[in-house]
């Protein structure tokens, strides 16, 4: 299987112009710098990259949550 946190975190970076090591897995979204319309945007992208379906809670806060969200489908 694909590496799906170093894959999020990469595709987080890329779209805030930061280095991948900027990105904390253990930050919420909202401290990383995204708003929901963000997430929206990059949930889609993600879908694409990892071939899978998300469905967003208000639980899932940070990566780490989303890549259990992922590796458990």
């Amino acid at each position: 299987m694909k590496d799906v946190k170093g894959t999020i975190i990469k595709i987080i970076a890329e779209y805030l112009d930061k280095e991948e090591a900027e990105i904390s897995p253990t930050a919420t979204f909202s401290e990383i710098g995204l708003d929901s319309l963000d997430i929206m945007e990059l949930v889609m992208q993600m879908q694409e990259e990892l071939d899978c379906k998300i469905e967003l809670s208000q639980e899932i806060t940070t990566i780490d949550k989303l890549v259990e969200l992922i590796e458990k489908q």
